[in-house]
């Protein structure tokens, strides 16, 4: 009960900051935002809701794909909604943190050791921060130029081409070389602290086992998994390129799209890190303040991002909910 009352806390807080967020961006650019919302095509909100879902079907072939390595067999279904419930937790906690643990616990509550559960999990997530990290670099170029030398938004841009820099290779070692953690335990001296080692040694060692296994017997597959990530990635620019498209008057160019992804990409590890569900408010606000700065338009690009939003974030969240309550009700082992 306590569980689901901290989840409806997320889930409201959620959808307060972003209504706040929303309406000081409607204040500062002296637009109306219902009026806006009513040129919002229905359609194009299912669009791209169906665009994004399209990424839990891909990533559940991921997983599939590679639990099939260690010998594991989770029905598709369960698969589906790990991924779904993973969005939905890492959407309504702080940092965007819930996501990953629950469905590490997910896949070991299926049967999946541990060690291979957290491996699958984090390696999907440091492939994801590399991708992010690489598509940032090759697209820096675009998008600081259309940035025309601004001051905020340049600043912005770079901070979050350092942070993933930084980030990413604090992550990859620490997760490479676990005996840091050691190290660290070691250094604080608590006798409970002192208990947890030797089941930390143990854990440590199965994992170094499994993450050996993946990636230096299995590296066709890690690449087959980077490739679907990639393409997870590309539905998620494109919701939002196709609703600037749509929206904002962009040209449906292929050099327009690459400015779109790498914005994203390099905005996301920025917006994730700040203390709010999900980066409620924080995503609405910085990709306004970017995208408005690199396509010269205020009222389309709002609208496109405030429709964007709702389809991959607020319906996400409905989804999540929808799922969790059907699976509670009528389905027991999933």
């Amino acid at each position: 009960m306590k569980k689901e009352y901290k989840n409806a806390i997320g889930v409201i807080s959620s959808i307060i900051i972003g209504i706040f967020v929303i309406v000081f961006i409607e204040n500062f650019y002296k637009t109306n935002i219902l009026k806006e919302i009513q040129r919002i095509n229905l359609n194009d909100i299912i669009i791209v809701f169906f665009i994004y879902f399209m990424g839990y079907i891909v990533d559940s072939i991921r997983y599939s794909i590679i639990i099939k390595q260690f010998g594991g067999k989770i029905n598709f279904f369960s698969l589906f909604y790990n991924n779904v419930m993973g969005l939905f937790f890492s959407s309504i906690t702080p940092f965007a943190a819930g996501g990953q643990p629950y469905q590490i616990y997910h896949l070991n509550k299926h049967g999946l050791d541990i060690e291979h559960s957290t491996n699958i999990v984090v390696s999907r997530f440091i492939t994801a921060m590399f991708l992010n990290l690489i598509i940032a670099f090759i697209s820096y170029k675009k998008v600081i130029s259309s940035l025309n030398g601004t001051g905020v938004e340049s600043a912005l841009i770079n901070l979050g081409l350092f942070i993933s820099s930084l980030i990413t290779i604090i992550i990859l070692v620490v997760f490479i070389n676990s005996d840091i953690i050691m190290q660290i335990l070691n250094f604080l001296k608590f006798k409970k602290i002192n208990k947890l080692k030797n089941k930390y040694i143990k854990w440590s060692n199965n994992l170094k086992k499994s993450i050996a296994f993946l990636w230096n017997e299995k590296t066709h597959i890690m690449f087959l998994d980077i490739f679907l990530n990639l393409f997870v990635l590309s539905l998620q620019a494109y919701s939002l390129f196709y609703l600037f498209v749509k929206y904002a008057n962009l040209s449906n160019n292929i050099d327009n799209f690459f400015i779109v992804f790498g914005s994203m990409m390099l905005l996301n590890m920025v917006v994730y890190y700040i203390p709010t569900p999900g980066a409620s408010g924080t995503i609405e606000a910085s990709y306004q303040l970017i995208f408005s700065s690199i396509l010269k338009i205020q009222n389309g690009v709002f609208l496109a991002i405030i429709g964007w939003r709702f389809a991959t974030y607020y319906m996400q969240i409905i989804l999540g909910i929808m799922m969790r309550v059907f699976v509670k009700a009528f389905l027991k082992d999933v």
